[in-house]
């Protein structure tokens, strides 16, 4: 039995997204969705099913909202 490859689903919507790198060696992130998951590669602009791109939006979203709660709560 061939794999198949995450474009290949039909009904799949495709969305463009750009992972930062983190630092140098940052090439990829793994993202999962109910049992299913890809290697996404940071740097660049790619196009990834809609709803592996709506993890790393909420990601990005919580990594937002908890880089503000420790600056708001932390002093030196």
């Amino acid at each position: 039995m061939a794999k198949k490859s995450i474009t290949e689903n039909i009904g799949d919507k495709l969305v463009s997204v750009f992972v930062p790198k983190q630092n140098r060696n940052d090439t990829q992130r793994f993202v999962s969705v109910n049992g299913e998951r890809i290697l996404v590669q940071t740097g660049i602009e790619i196009r990834i099913p809609q709803r592996f791109a709506e993890v790393l939006n909420n990601s990005q979203a919580m990594q937002t909202q908890a880089e503000s709660f420790i600056e708001a709560n932390c002093t030196v």
